[in-house]
């Protein structure tokens, strides 16, 4: 019997205190790139907003030169540095984009110091297992299979198959909703590289052939 591979997840997502007050520019309406992204839709360059600014007057210095090597902005989208950026270049990523996009003051006009790029997750897996997770339910008002945390619990055990340890490095999968999966040497590398970001903590999944 060899021994399972092990797979990991963030609930990073679902804290908002990974948020910054960026917004993005896009050449088309904002609402669909958001949607696209939200269903990790493939894009393309063309597709994806073209750079970011704060969008707060007033907001510290401090705040704005001390970003994370991961966040949230606007729409939930993901933004990361260019020492994550590198690292995952380095993986097998799939469908999944890094967009750059120039960071501007609020004025749309002065830029701010170093590279950042939008995570477009595309990378998809079917790979969740309810029956021996725990703390989730299955989606209201959506078709049969859809599944997400269940809010009155407070944390969420994702099990997953050990087939999604082939293939991407990074993904999200079909069945689960608010999670992004990691295989281990992506993990390994992560916290090797001391990326950071604020409860950016990646959770070991129950594994099952």
């Amino acid at each position: 019997m060899t021994d399972r591979p092990r797979i990991w997840n963030t609930n990073f997502t679902d804290k908002t205190i990974n948020g910054r007050n960026i917004d993005f520019h896009v050449d088309r309406p904002p609402l669909d790139y958001i949607h696209e992204f939200r269903r990790h839709d493939p894009a393309e360059r063309d597709q994806a907003p073209d750079y970011i600014f704060f969008n707060l007057s007033g907001l510290r210095e401090d705040y704005k030169r001390k970003l994370p090597d991961i966040f949230t902005i606007t729409g939930g989208l993901i933004v990361i540095s260019e020492r994550f950026a590198d690292l995952l270049r380095g993986f097998e990523l799939g469908q999944t984009r890094l967009f750059e996009v120039p960071l501007f003051e609020r004025d749309q006009k002065t830029p701010r110091p170093g590279r950042w790029f939008i995570l477009h997750i595309a990378a998809k897996k079917s790979a969740f297992v309810p029956e021996a997770s725990s703390g989730v339910k299955e989606k209201d008002h959506a078709p049969p299979g859809l599944w997400e945390p269940d809010r009155l619990v407070k944390t969420d055990v994702v099990a997953v198959r050990a087939s999604a340890a082939e293939g991407e490095d990074l993904w999200v999968d079909t069945h689960y909703s608010w999670r992004i999966f990691f295989s281990d040497r992506l993990r390994q590398a992560i916290k090797e590289a001391g990326i950071k970001g604020s409860n950016f903590v990646l959770r070991p999944c129950i594994v099952v052939d």
